[in-house]
């Protein structure tokens, strides 16, 4: 009988582990588990979620005399070891409460109820006191003084003795050796953690990447229109050099993950007025920027106007203008550079979408790539009747 207790409630514990596997990859609750640091908000969804598996795993128990052998200590103490009392104090005593009300006098359910808080407690006390690499381990033994504590409630509460005797001997074995699946339970959110790092090291390699990619024809144009200004407008030839400097300043200095989007601002109107010094009225920027406070990604507005301006405007050999908008809607922000000028051609926005990296399209590709690291979501850009509309939407 306990053999096959034993393998019934593996496959119990496997169940539950693939749902915890199959919540943690949907949208909105993988979002929560990549944070940094967790809001209020994000903490209470987190216990609910593992009160739901604590709950679902009583449900999905195994009927022994009266008693039920089932893997809620193991959500419980997963949620405990990983993020702390906040949510595995809730999680244990919800789960325990459920679990007496559903057998109200039964056998175990007192010691149930009681050990299901202990759990919740004891692995909450242990968060963030663990060293990375051990969290596994400690987490399973926490499982196991857990149900150990089970045991011990049932031997000294549960009437009669000999049917409390009997329950022990039967379940204590395949429960200790259920708690194995709270180390993958932990697994599962550490490779969450890991695949972000890797992100993040990713993006800072490209946000490297991009910083080295001057272009060497850009400034040797800037540098041979100072010259010229030096001689005829020596003020002008000041602030270019200002402007220059700025935006040289940016791009070598720029290693943060987010800056403040005035910031980034500058770096633009940085760049567009050196362009518009070499190409007077060929070029209108316009601005439609709205009082907006927020940070993004850097280095990933003044690769769109560059593209609006020379793959755009430039190449058309007509006056062009390049509009520059951020604007707040609802909980987003979006951010557009459109264009009139020449119109991209559709291969390379198909290209892009399909992840290829477009013949001389280095930057907008860079951009693209980065918003999709950072947001999920990259640019969407669309040919219009006369011109190019490139957007992309940040969070407020």
């Amino acid at each position: 009988m306990k053999g096959s207790i034993l393998i019934a409630l593996l496959e119990k514990a496997s169940l539950l582990v693939v749902l915890f596997l199959l919540i943690s990859k949907l949208k909105a609750f993988k979002k929560i588990f990549e944070k940094d640091k967790y809001e209020i908000e994000d903490l209470i969804i987190i216990s609910l979620i593992f009160t739901f598996l604590a709950i679902f795993g009583t449900y999905n128990g195994i009927v022994y005399m009266g008693s039920i052998v089932n893997t809620r200590v193991i959500a419980i103490v997963s949620s405990g070891i990983l993020f702390g009392p906040i949510v595995s104090i809730p999680a244990g005593i919800l789960a325990g409460v459920h679990r007496y009300l559903i057998d109200i006098g039964g056998i175990t359910s007192i010691p149930c109820f009681l050990s299901s808080i202990l759990a919740g407690i004891l692995s909450g006390f242990l968060h963030g006191k663990i060293k990375k690499g051990y969290i596994e381990l400690y987490g399973i033994i926490v499982g196991m003084i857990s149900e150990s504590f089970t045991m011990l409630l049932i031997y000294f509460m549960s009437k009669p003795h000999t049917m409390a005797l009997d329950i022990i001997q039967t379940i204590y074995m395949p429960l200790l050796s259920g708690q194995i699946a709270i180390g993958f339970v932990v697994s599962i959110v550490e490779g969450i953690e890991k695949d972000k790092r890797e992100i993040e090291a990713r993006n800072k390699a490209e946000i490297r990447a991009l910083q080295r990619q001057i272009n060497p024809h850009f400034l040797f144009n800037s540098l041979n229109t100072i010259a010229s200004f030096i001689r005829f407008d020596p003020n002008k030839a000041r602030k270019l050099i200002i402007n220059l400097s700025t935006y040289l300043r940016h791009n070598l200095e720029s290693n943060e993950n987010l800056i403040s989007i005035e910031k980034e601002i500058n770096q633009v109107k940085s760049y567009v007025e050196i362009v518009k010094a070499r190409f007077g009225d060929l070029l209108n920027i316009e601005y439609d920027i709205d009082d907006i406070d927020i940070k993004i990604p850097s280095l990933i507005i003044q690769p769109l106007v560059e593209n609006a301006v020379i793959h755009g405007i430039l190449e058309g050999e007509e006056k062009g203008c390049v509009k520059i908008s951020i604007k707040k809607i609802n909980d987003k922000v979006r951010i557009s550079v459109i264009d009139d000028g020449i119109g991209i051609n559709q291969k390379i926005i198909d290209d892009l979408y399909n992840d290829k990296m477009p013949q001389n399209k280095i930057g907008l590709y860079n951009v693209h790539l980065r918003l999709k690291l950072f947001y999920e979501d990259g640019l969407k850009i669309k040919k219009l009747s006369k011109g190019t509309a490139i957007e992309f939407d940040v969070r407020g």
